[in-house]
């Protein structure tokens, strides 16, 4: 099961489960609380029957004073356990206390907790198993959806991936016989919509590998050798001496062409890049736009313009947490982004 999957029937069984949870709750609280009240009825009950004849030890006496306070045949709580007053025949003001010990209240109490408890625990295995139930049932279409989407997305992946390594080498056979400008652009063109393949392969990343040795500043000056002949006019500072991770490359040239095409794409007219290194950390400054919204920036399909499928920052975080990257953005609109990616 995919991690959306399992994301979604969490989601379904939640709301369904946690409603049904807090309306079990309190009916039983009210049962519970009808209970305790049979209970203490009972008792009650017990003790007038003791007060015509006084057979037993379940209950003790006392004589006490009449007062407005105490009420005749009603359960008080009091310090010694349960207890009840009742009328004596008497002239003087005085009141027959009959008391229920409080240790034979509390396991009389406690036994009930125990059985109210074992039903509990049924009722709410029973309540899950029907949200699970309904979560599946109800999840299954959209699941069927989703894998005709992911079948259909592969089979576009597998059909762009051809024509684009065609044009790239087509081209490449073409700058052999001349250096044209327009060759050129057929190659930039290519290597874009080889970078988007990519990134659509990478869309549902799986398990990955890190046993490679990779060198960051090599990676950076590819990239930065594509990115100089798209933007033209934007400024590239590099300040990276010989700094290898121990990674899967195919994943970190993903994250650091996603990186750094954005801090183009949404740069400003003669704006900076800055790309430095310190320790572990890879740091990627630009003077762009910046981000209005940073907590939604790794949603899948979020952007803030028209321009890019929303796809790019979403991959860039999947490989992050495949790899144990630690990666966190501070961006201020109109005046740029700075993205920091911590190697562990």
């Amino acid at each position: 099961m995919k991690n959306y999957e399992k994301k979604s029937l969490i989601t379904t069984i939640s709301l369904f489960f946690i409603p049904l949870f807090i309306l079990a709750s309190i009916v039983l609280y009210m049962y519970h609380s009808d209970k305790v009240k049979d209970i203490e009825q009972n008792i009650l009950y017990q003790m007038k029957d003791y007060t015509f004849d006084f057979k037993g030890d379940t209950f003790t006496l006392d004589i006490v004073e009449d007062n407005k306070d105490k009420k005749l045949f009603k359960i008080y709580h009091c310090k010694e356990g349960l207890c009840a007053y009742f009328q004596i025949p008497s002239t003087g003001p005085y009141l027959l206390k009959v008391i229920y010990d409080k240790k034979k209240y509390e396991e009389v109490y406690y036994d009930f907790l125990v059985n109210i408890f074992k039903f509990s625990i049924v009722i709410f295995i029973f309540l899950l198993f029907i949200s699970v139930g309904f979560a599946l049932y109800s999840l299954r279409p959209m699941k069927e959806a989703l894998h005709l989407l992911e079948d259909f997305l592969k089979d576009l992946i597998h059909d762009l991936n051809t024509p684009a390594t065609s044009i790239l080498l087509n081209s490449k056979l073409l700058k052999r016989r001349g250096d044209f400008e327009e060759t050129e652009r057929i190659e930039l063109s290519a290597k874009t919509i080889s970078s988007l393949y990519k990134n659509l392969e990478l869309i549902t990343p799986r398990e990955i590998s890190k046993s490679e040795e990779i060198s960051l500043s090599n990676l950076v000056d590819e990239k930065i050798e594509i990115l100089q002949k798209l933007y033209p006019k934007i400024q590239f500072n590099k300040n990276i001496q010989n700094m290898f991770v121990k990674s899967n490359k195919n994943a970190i040239e993903r994250i650091i062409d996603n990186l750094l095409t954005n801090a183009c794409k949404y740069n400003k007219k003669n704006g900076q890049v800055n790309i430095s290194a310190s320790g572990q950390k890879l740091i990627i400054e630009d003077s762009g736009i910046g981000i209005k919204n940073v907590k939604k920036v790794f949603q899948r399909y979020y952007k803030e313009n028209d321009t890019g499928l929303g796809i790019g920052m979403s991959i860039v975080k999947q490989l992050c947490d495949i790899l144990d990257i630690d990666i966190c953005i501070n961006s201020v609109v109109d005046k740029g982004t700075k993205v920091e990616l911590t190697f562990n």
